[in-house]
Formats: structure tokens, sequence, C-alpha cells
């Protein structure tokens, strides 16, 4: 019986497998990053209710007593992805009362979600689309609304003014958040 024979190693089968093992390894490590973007989310600290946290809106002296005024709501936004440390997530009307207490609605028409502008000249509030109107204390006037402007809880911290921002149901009778 014959022995089987063996091919010695050569230096191009050795250099053939260094190359083939080296671009493995250089694969695997530019894989890193990519699987690292994709599966962050689930490794991501739950919220801390950051969405929920007031949202500063100016300070006390720059809302004349009885005079409403229209606010952008700012805040950070995070999602799985991405963040925003300036996102406008929505608007109030801010009305300073003369016990210094704060009045604040959603500038959502609760009809189908239109902006609601104040009517200076007849002294409430008026949704261009459907021609909705509320009274300058929120309440249902005229229109298509189901219901009267949304109101939003002000705080006020000091010499700051905070709202708690949320987000309402259009079209129902009842007030329900989002």
């Amino acid at each position: 019986m014959s022995e089987p024979t063996s091919t010695p190693p050569t230096r191009r089968g050795f250099l053939g497998a260094l190359t083939v093992l080296l671009g493995g390894a250089i694969a695997a490590l530019a894989s890193v990053p990519v699987l690292g973007s994709l599966f962050s989310p689930l490794r991501a600290a739950p919220s801390s209710g950051a969405a929920d946290a007031p949202i500063p809106v100016g300070s006390i002296s720059e809302f004349p007593v009885g005079v409403p005024r229209r606010v952008e709501l700012i805040r950070s936004v995070t999602d799985a992805w991405s963040r925003s440390d300036a996102t406008t997530v929505g608007a109030a009307w801010v009305t300073r009362n003369a016990d210094d207490t704060f009045t604040a609605f959603s500038t959502i028409c609760p009809h189908l979600g239109c902006g609601v502008n104040l009517d200076k000249q007849r002294n409430l509030y008026a949704c261009p689309c459907h021609t909705s109107a509320f009274t300058m204390d929120g309440k249902y006037q005229a229109g298509p609304a189901p219901r009267g402007l949304d109101p939003l809880t002000v705080e006020v911290r000091g010499k700051e003014v905070l709202i708690h921002y949320k987000r309402f149901k259009q079209g129902i009778p009842e007030r329900e958040t989002v």
C-alpha cells in the first residue's frame, strides 16, 4: 500500500489564506459601526419623561395683563435615531390674568386641526378654515367645532412661565389627548 502524499504548504497558499483572514477581519471591523447604529435604539435608556416636561415660554413681565400672546412651544425631540434640540412641537395662546395667574389654549382648532387666530376686532379666537369661533375664555361660540378650545396647564416658576403641552384629538366632542 502506498501512503497518501500531502503537498507541502506553499508560500502562495499561505499568502492566499492570510489575505482571506485579513479581509474577513477588516469586514468584521467595518460592520461594527453599522450594526451599532441599527441596534442603538434597543440599547437606549428609557425616556426620562422629557416629552412631558413643561416648556418655558417667557418671563411674567413679557405678558401684559389681559392681552393674549401667541407663543411657539419649542423643545428637544429625540426619536429612535436622531435628536433635534430646537423643534417646534406646537403653539399656544397665553393670557396673563389680573391676579397674575395665566390661561393658555392650544392654537389647534378642535374641528379639523387648523390654526386658530386672534380676531382683535371681534374680541375672539377664530378658525379661518371653517369659521369656528371661540370666546376669549376658550368656550365654543360658533361654527362646526365640536367643543371649545383645548386648555393647557400653565406653571409659573419664579418669574418664568411654562406650558405643559398636550395634543388633543380633533372632531370629537370629548376632550381626549393623543
